[in-house]
């Protein structure tokens, strides 16, 4: 058996074992794309910034902090809450826009250990998916442009569901394109929504924090690792 299959067979971190000739034949790996893939998280918090700031609103720099993983609806509750001033509609718009474009015209930087992760999920037979809320021309312009787009086999993208994370509809949606059941997908997030989707929906959750550390919403639903060469290094130990 795989180090990855030894890994995922816990279901849902609840001590239940699973099969082990069915994790075998049917084992999945879904990833976030944004602060987890690569380290793009950081544009969307400059462009948060910037279009406050285009409004005439001075917003906490660390206040789009919370955004992270969360859908635009509820960016926008949750900023109009916070910011009453701002017109919350061009708020996460402009923002959005801004980010994407900045994508769009650039190679993003990939996370540490990305590409030995990826490459240790092909060599023990681990179909991989990416299932983020950017837009597929968003996803696929990254996974080309930084060389990795070979080693995913399917992908969730935030148009294509009707509830965005903390809601665990893309990870279903990932999990169905691989051909493979969700409690025998393990899920990498950097933001807690991504974490409790995962959960949601039946995973194995690994949180590999970028910008938001793990709180006590997570605490029992995921194993932490500070980053993916951690990660990597952990199934090698299982």
């Amino acid at each position: 058996m795989g180090k990855l299959q030894k890994f995922c067979a816990l279901d849902n971190c609840r001590s239940k074992m699973i099969s082990y000739p069915y994790l075998m034949e049917y084992i999945g790996a879904i990833f976030d794309q944004d602060g987890l893939l690569f380290d793009t998280e950081r544009i969307f918090q400059l462009a948060w910034l910037e279009s406050a700031s285009e409004q005439g609103v001075a917003i906490d720099p660390l206040f789009p902090r919370t955004f992270c993983g969360k859908p635009q609806s509820l960016i926008a509750e949750i900023s109009k809450k916070a910011y009453p001033a701002l017109d919350v509609e061009k708020y996460c718009k402009r923002a959005v826009d801004l980010a994407w474009s900045r994508q769009l015209s650039s190679v993003p930087e990939k996370k540490p250990g990305l590409l030995d992760m990826l490459e240790f999920c092909r060599a023990n037979g681990v179909k991989t998916a990416v299932a983020s809320s950017s837009t597929i021309k968003v996803i696929e312009h990254n996974l080309v442009s930084s060389g990795i787009r070979d080693y995913i086999d399917a992908i969730a993208y935030g148009e294509e569901v009707e509830h965005g994370k903390p809601a665990p509809d893309i990870f279903l949606l990932a999990a169905k394109r691989l051909g493979i059941a969700p409690r025998c997908c393990c899920v990498f997030e950097d933001a807690i929504s991504g974490i409790l989707g995962a959960w949601e929906a039946g995973c194995r959750a690994v949180m590999i924090p970028d910008l938001v550390e793990p709180n006590a919403e997570v605490f029992g639903k995921c194993l932490v690792y500070p980053s993916l060469s951690a990660a990597r290094a952990a199934f090698d130990k299982s």
